[in-house]
C-alpha cells in the first residue's frame, strides 16, 4: 500500500514505475491534492504521485535529488516554511501560498458562497442577506480556525508535542458568539496529548502573546480547521448539517478550470519549464 510506504520505499517505487513510464512525476502530500492536480495535470507529460503525508515526500524527494533522478517535482502544503526554519526546499518544489491546498481554495472566489449556496437555502441562507456574503462567511470561519491554527503553530515551534491533528473544533467553539473559548482550547489540547508535559497556564499565556502579534491570521489557518469552521457556521446560523468530509470534497469540487488558474501553484509551477504552464497543466 503507497499509504505506508516509507520515503526509501516511495522512491523505489517510483524507481521502478519508471521503467515503464517515461512521464515525469508530480508528488503531492496526499489525496485531496490529488483531487485537485489530477484533473488538470497534462496526463500526457505528468503523474501524479501521493506520498501520503510530508515527511515521505521529503525523504523521497531527498533521495531522488540526491540521486540526480530526473523529471521529478513536487507540490507541497507551505504549512510553516516561512515561521519556522527546516524543511526541504528546492527549484523542482512549489508550496502553497496558503498554509495548505484547501486553505488556498477557501480563499478562491465564490466557492465558499457555492457551498451555502448548496446546503443552507433550507436555512435562510440567501446570497446577498445578512451574514451571508462571502466576506462574512471568510470572516467568520477565520475568526474560529485562527485560535486553533496558532496554538498548532507554538506547539510545532516550541516543540510542546500537543496533538492539533483533525482537531475538535466544535467542542471549543462557544455557539452563541461562535467564538473559540481559548481555556477550553487549551484544556482539549492538553487532555488529548498523551505525550505532552505542558502547564496550560504557560500555554495560555503564549497562546495570547503570539495571538496579539499576528496580523495575517490567514496564514495560521489549516484548511481542515477552515472546513470545520464552516461546519459549525452552517449549523449554527442556517440550521444545515454538513460533515466536514462533504464540505472539503464539495470545495474541491467547485474549483474549476478557471479558479485553479489562479492559484498561486499554477504559475508558481511554470518556473520549471521556462514560464509555461501549458507544459504541466492542460491547455
Amino acid at each position: 500500500m503507497l499509504s505506508e510506504l516509507t520515503g526509501e520505499e516511495l522512491y523505489a517505487e517510483m524507481i521502478m514505475q519508471r521503467t515503464n513510464d517515461v512521464r515525469s512525476f508530480l508528488v503531492v502530500e496526499g489525496d485531496g491534492d490529488i483531487a485537485i492536480f489530477d484533473r488538470y495535470l497534462a496526463q500526457d507529460r505528468f503523474t501524479v504521485i501521493p506520498a501520503n503525508g510530508k515527511k515521505t515526500a521529503h525523504d523521497a524527494l531527498r533521495m531522488a535529488f540526491d540521486d540526480n533522478f530526473s523529471g521529478i517535482y513536487s507540490i507541497l502544503d507551505r504549512d510553516w516554511l516561512d515561521l519556522i526554519p527546516g524543511g526541504l526546499q528546492d527549484r523542482r518544489i512549489v508550496h502553497t501560498d496558503k498554509y495548505d491546498l484547501d486553505a488556498c481554495i477557501f480563499f478562491l472566489p465564490g466557492v465558499y458562497v457555492s457551498l451555502a449556496s448548496s446546503f443552507c437555502v433550507r436555512g435562510g441562507y440567501r446570497a446577498g442577506g445578512a451574514g451571508c456574503s462571502e466576506t462574512e462567511i471568510r470572516e467568520a470561519c477565520l475568526r474560529m480556525a485562527f485560535p486553533v491554527g496558532a496554538l498548532r503553530y507554538i506547539s510545532e515551534r516550541d516543540k510542546l508535542l500537543l496533538r492539533m491533528r483533525d482537531f475538535p473544533l466544535h467542542e471549543v467553539v462557544d455557539r452563541a458568539s461562535l467564538a473559540v473559548d481559548l481555556d477550553l482550547l487549551i484544556a482539549t489540547a492538553v487532555g488529548r496529548s498523551k505525550k505532552a508535559a505542558v502547564d496550560p497556564q504557560s500555554i495560555k499565556e503564549k497562546l495570547k502573546a503570539e495571538i496579539a502579534e499576528i496580523t495575517d491570521i490567514a496564514k495560521y489557518c489549516s484548511g481542515h480547521d477552515v472546513a470545520r469552521a464552516f461546519s459549525i457556521l452552517a449549523k449554527e446560523r442556517w440550521s444545515a448539517t454538513i460533515s466536514v468530509d462533504n464540505v472539503e470534497r464539495t470545495a474541491r469540487a467547485a474549483v474549476s478550470w478557471e479558479r485553479f488558474q489562479a492559484l498561486s501553484t499554477y504559475s508558481d509551477s511554470a518556473q520549471w519549464f521556462g514560464g509555461k504552464p501549458e507544459m504541466i497543466w492542460i491547455g
